[in-house]
């Protein structure tokens, strides 16, 4: 039997419903989880063993108790990004099989500039510290405007006699929280502690394509009507809003001297991120004669019961822990490595489909030959490294040149089909994945869901220190996918 597309492709949005949807611009999703500042960035983002700037009010607050005197200052980065999303093509053979003509990559494209990080940091005695800041801790926005037709498509199938199986998704993502929050330390002689707590406000919003309209995903689009057996085309708008407000986190750190020789220092940090409410409101329109199915969260269509329920998601934003070292064997030569984790698997559980798909040629689907995508995602370690070398200059300006390596790991997304006999839009329990290859539909999903891969990250940058009050440090972060440019200055009284 062939497999395709049911006409009524539709699938509500599954409960409990904990991050990603069936969105292939979302297969390759890198939240930016770096320490704010020019140095950190520079350094590779290995600075929890240092947290020498105001910018440890968020990487390590046990690091304030080394400023002695108050400062404020800012931080402006440039996010750029550019993932690489695989699509297949195939082709029906005369012997009943499927050949992958083709396998392509789209790179779309974002960029964003924002004030990622400002503050307020010093002394309220002689061993207790203070910082007051706001940070944009995570930051993604993309789009397949700049792509053939304004589409990325996933996959296209082409079934005999005249019939193509297909999904295209049409504009972006706006993605990025913002933070407000205050954090202590306090200093114990070669300890030092801190903590604080996290208040923060998520955007989370799918964009309409450049032609106008909203996030569109369209199945079978190559199709043309009146073609005899042919599947009609489905245009599918969803769209989703963080409706939960501000939630609170938390952060705890410490850094511990361990030699005084070479200034040896052992540092970690745990940060824990909250979860947000997501509403989704999903209209289904058959593009042949004009059928409609519209549903939100709280508010169910009566062609579609339980809808109410499941089109109401959350957005779980990654805890993350690090330990790292650092050391000064030279008083103008620094060191520093840390290892970061990472809980992607927060982001990317409870994968939430958007349509069904039928392993045969009955319409409507029954019940036992029906199977939905389900997703996962896995926590990545990034190891981090960096050096600082200080330039001896006259007078009151220091120079340090510095410089990075980190290596993002493989937290793309990985999707497999599960049969869902019962229809309740989550797969059966106990079931395993369904290997559909006529057509090759599991093929088509694991090429582009194919979990990404791993990135190595080259950084750099200068920090200028001026009349021991004003300091400027600048840094770039270069990779395959995607880039950062800072620019952060911190002035102290």
């Amino acid at each position: 039997m062939k497999t395709r597309l049911p006409a009524i492709a539709l699938l509500l949005l599954s409960s409990p419903a904990l991050g990603q949807i069936e969105s292939p611009l979302l297969s390759k999703l890198r939240l930016n989880l770096v320490n704010p500042g020019g140095k950190s960035l520079a350094m590779g983002g290995a600075f929890v063993a240092l947290a020498d700037d105001a910018t440890a009010a968020l990487a390590n607050p046990a690091g304030l108790t080394q400023l002695k005197a108050w400062q404020v200052g800012g931080s402006g980065k440039l996010f750029v990004f550019e993932p690489e999303l695989r699509r297949a093509a195939y082709v029906w053979q005369t012997d009943g099989s499927y050949r992958k003509f083709t396998e392509e990559e789209d790179r779309p494209s974002g960029s964003q500039e924002e004030l990622e990080f400002a503050s307020v940091v010093g002394p309220i005695s002689e061993r207790l510290s203070l910082a007051v800041y706001r940070a944009v801790n995570l930051r993604y926005r993309l789009d397949a405007d700049d792509l053939r037709g304004g589409n990325y498509r996933a996959f296209a199938i082409s079934v005999p006699p005249n019939n193509a199986l297909s999904l295209d998704e049409q504009g972006g993502y706006d993605i990025r929280n913002e933070v407000w929050g205050v954090s202590l330390a306090t200093n114990l002689g070669a300890l030092s502690v801190g903590g604080g707590v996290t208040f923060s406000r998520l955007r989370y919003e799918m964009t309409g394509g450049a032609s106008g309209g909203g996030h569109l995903f369209i199945t079978n689009g190559s199709n043309v009507q009146g073609n005899p057996g042919a599947q009609p085309r489905l245009d599918t708008t969803v769209s989703s809003e963080a409706t939960s407000g501000t939630k609170a986190g938390w952060i705890a750190g410490f850094k511990w001297q361990l030699f005084e020789v070479g200034n040896v220092n052992l540092g970690g940090v745990y940060r824990k991120a909250p979860r947000f409410d997501v509403a989704y409101s999903v209209t289904s329109v058959n593009a042949w004669n004009g059928a409609r199915v519209s549903f939100s969260c709280g508010v169910d269509d009566p062609n579609v019961p339980g809808s109410g329920a499941s089109a109401c998601g959350t957005f779980d934003i990654p805890d993350d822990w690090s330990v790292g070292l650092s050391a000064q064997p030279h008083p103008n030569l620094l060191f520093s490595a840390e290892l970061q984790r990472i809980s992607y698997s927060q982001l990317q559980d409870g994968f939430v489909p958007i349509f069904a798909y039928c392993t045969t040629e009955a319409s409507p689907c029954p019940a036992q030959n029906r199977v939905i995508p389900d997703g996962r995602g896995e926590d990545g370690i990034v190891p981090r490294a960096g050096f600082e070398w200080t330039l001896p200059m006259t007078g009151e300006l220091q120079v340090a040149l510095r410089g990075g390596w980190h290596r993002q790991p493989a937290n793309g997304m990985r999707v497999d089909l599960f049969p869902d006999a019962n229809r309740d839009r989550m797969p059966d329990a106990g079931s395993v994945p369904a290997e559909v290859v006529q057509p090759p539909l599991t093929d088509a999903f694991q090429t582009t869901y194919d979990g990404g891969t791993e990135e190595d990250h080259v950084s750099f940058g200068l920090g200028l220190t001026m009349s021991r009050k004003l300091s400027v440090d600048l840094a770039a972060d270069l990779s395959t996918s995607n880039d950062a440019y800072v620019v952060s200055a911190f002035y102290r009284f």
